[in-house]
């Protein structure tokens, strides 16, 4: 199994009391209510019937190509700073790998050609 370095990518910001807005998730992420004075954050996703009430500290798994709807509680005395957290896994640097793409290459010889992996005999 390659090895693999997880990249973390965040986007802040916050809704005030009362403020509802939409998002269209364009890549899994989560969302995550990072600050909060005991105030709930109403989410609720496009083709899905549940509603999801979150607190400071609460997340949610969001797919690619959903569509959600916040809204933060009118009585909230303070605004609300949420976090959409974005994971990618990169493959790291694998000798073995390069090693044996190498040698592929090498008994190809000339007939190899960049971006074709089979083998054509003459």
């Amino acid at each position: 199994m390659p090895n693999m370095k997880t990249l973390l990518t965040t986007t802040l910001f916050t809704l005030s009391p009362g403020e509802v807005t939409s998002l269209s998730i364009h890549a899994a992420q989560r969302l995550r209510v990072e600050e909060a004075t005991g105030t709930d954050v109403w989410v609720t996703r496009e083709g899905d019937s549940e509603d999801y009430w979150l607190r400071c500290g609460g997340s949610l798994l969001l797919n690619s190509g959903d569509e959600i709807t916040l809204s933060v509680d009118p009585r909230a005395a303070e605004p609300v700073r949420l976090a959409l957290i974005a994971e990618a896994r990169r493959p790291a640097t694998n000798v073995s790998h390069l090693v044996a793409r190498m040698a592929r290459r090498w008994v190809r010889g000339t007939e190899w050609t960049p971006n074709q992996d089979q083998v054509t005999a003459s």
